[in-house]
Order: C-alpha cells, then sequence, then structure tokens
C-alpha cells in the first residue's frame, strides 16, 4: 500500500507551459488594436495581476477595462477587444508538456485522487475545456474562485477541504514558485519540486521561489518511477 491517496499539481511550469513569444506578441497586437504603446499597455497589464489573480477582478473584461483605466482609457468596446485577444491568446499559448497527460492517466490507473491546485487569473478558465482539465482530474482549485493565492495558508485549508483530503495522506507536486512548495509543507502536506528544463521565465520572481530541500525530479517519467508512487494508499 501506498503512502498517498491525494496528488496535488500546480498547473504552470508544472503540467503546462506558456510560450512566451506567443503571449508576448498577443498582447502587442491588443496594445496596437487599441492603439496603445505596447511597453505601456503591458506594464498596465501587469499592475493588474493581483486583482485578478485573487478574483477582485472577476472576468477578462473586468481585467482589461481597469488596465485601459490606468492608461487614461475607458471605452466598453474598447474593453471588450482586450478581453477577446487575453482568452486567444492564453488559448494559443499554453500547452502541456510532454508526457503530462500521460502521467495524469498512469496515476489515476494507479488508484490515485488527482487535484489541480493554480494561482490563476479568470482568462483560465478558457483554456479548462481545450485542455479536458475537469477529465483529467477530479477537483480544480483556482485562486481567482477562492479569494486568495498561494502561498497562503488559506489556500492550501481549502484544497484540503474540498478535496476531504488530510495532510499527510497529500503530495503536492509543483515548480515551486511562489513560494507554493513551502506553504505546501508547512500546512503539512508532503511536497515534491519537478524541475522542467522549459519554463516561462518572465513570468517568474527568482527572488520568490521556494527554497531547497525538496525531494526534486526532472521529468514526468522519473516522477512515475518513484516508488511512493506506485500505488495509491487506498488500493
Amino acid at each position: 500500500m501506498g503512502r498517498y491517496r491525494w496528488l496535488f499539481f500546480d498547473l504552470f511550469d508544472t503540467l503546462v507551459v506558456v510560450d512566451e513569444e506567443i503571449y508576448y506578441k498577443g498582447k502587442a497586437e491588443s496594445a496596437e488594436a487599441a492603439g496603445l504603446d505596447p511597453d505601456e499597455f503591458i506594464e498596465a497589464w501587469r499592475s493588474t495581476s493581483e486583482p485578478a489573480l485573487v478574483g477582485k477582478l472577476k472576468d477578462p473584461f473586468a481585467r482589461a477595462t481597469e488596465a485601459l483605466k490606468i492608461l487614461g482609457k475607458e471605452e466598453r468596446s474598447l474593453s471588450a477587444k482586450i478581453a477577446m485577444y487575453d482568452i486567444e491568446v492564453l488559448q494559443r499559448c499554453v500547452s502541456f508538456y510532454d508526457g503530462a497527460t500521460e502521467t495524469l492517466t498512469v496515476l489515476r490507473d494507479r488508484g490515485f485522487n488527482l487535484a489541480l491546485l493554480s494561482n490563476a487569473t479568470a482568462t483560465t478558465a478558457f483554456i479548462v475545456s481545450t485542455l479536458h482539465l475537469r477529465d483529467r482530474l477530479d477537483h480544480l482549485v483556482f485562486s481567482y474562485e477562492i479569494g486568495c493565492r498561494k502561498p497562503d495558508p488559506r489556500f492550501y485549508q481549502i484544497a484540503l477541504e474540498r478535496t476531504l483530503a488530510v495532510p499527510e495522506e497529500s503530495l503536492f507536486i509543483a515548480d515551486g514558485a511562489n513560494r507554493e512548495l513551502d506553504a505546501a509543507r508547512d500546512a503539512g502536506i508532503e511536497t515534491l519540486k519537478i524541475c522542467h528544463p522549459v519554463k516561462a521565465l518572465t513570468f517568474m520572481n527568482r527572488d520568490n521561489m521556494s527554497s531547497d530541500g525538496h525531494r526534486e525530479v526532472g521529468s514526468f517519467s522519473e516522477l512515475l518511477a518513484l516508488e511512493d508512487l506506485q500505488n495509491s494508499k487506498s488500493v
């Protein structure tokens, strides 16, 4: 019998990667469509990240409206256009890492319950269906839906409550951004860092990474080979 019943996965830079070239090209196109300087628009957009991540900006239209307001533009039709660009760009630039979907299937076959724990804005809702996330995982916990984000201890408590999981039977698998692994460990959840060679580095705050000392793997094949992930505690 294994050690875990629940495996919690981070999304970005863990299961999926963002193509930064496509992302920033799309943002530049958004700015040009709005008659704005691309650098100024991207800076305004970044400044709306925090309220968007915790659901204070509840949808892509609200975020677009706030970013344009910072730049002195308040036109509903323009906000709608920017919001559509935001959705379309995310759908184009996000893809699974090689082996991710197969790994989720194998882990389910081994008896594990799977959940997604992601810091994300409401735009992420528009890739849930395209990536078939609800088919691949048992629960999805997004920061914009619950009003707090990793590494806030409340995030992990809500995840545990929603899944009915207990910390000592759970493993959190993530790239380690936003001190997410440290916070999971503080919540009593075991941790595993996955170190993909390709990441969306411009989205990463290098001063806010999880500390050393977490168990690490470099690929999904290494993950699947771990002795304590051969079968679930419930099997």
